[in-house]
């Protein structure tokens, strides 16, 4: 029974390192897509005003930041987004209600047992 009970829990850490080990192994690679210098080349590209021959600025970090804004403030519909909103409002109400209603239950069979 104890030789059972050693394999098993050598089985079970074996899975959890390889779980780690994926985990980790999967955070390397998506940082890997991602670049490691993603955050400066956008600052570089906030700082620098490229010009065109003609002399009229094309990019600026002005009209970065206004389009950065002009993104965020838009609000695209997603009908599953707000489905899912709606359905984790109505559960989160009906467990707050189920655990009140057994509150006062069991407060009611404790008034009731009690000497």
């Amino acid at each position: 029974m104890t030789k059972f009970m050693l394999k098993c829990l050598g089985l079970i850490a074996l899975l959890l390192f390889g779980i780690l080990f994926g985990i980790q192994k999967a955070n390397f690679e998506m940082n890997e897509l991602k670049g490691s210098n993603h955050t400066s080349i956008v600052e570089s590209l906030n700082q620098n005003v490229t010009e065109k021959e003609d002399g009229e600025s094309q990019l600026s970090s002005h009209d970065l930041k206004a389009k950065q804004d002009t993104l965020k403030k838009i609000d695209s519909f997603n009908v599953f987004s707000a489905l899912g909103q709606n359905l984790t409002s109505w559960i989160s109400s009906a467990f707050s209600v189920m655990i009140s209603v057994l509150g006062i239950i069991i407060q009611e069979m404790l008034e009731v047992f009690s000497p």
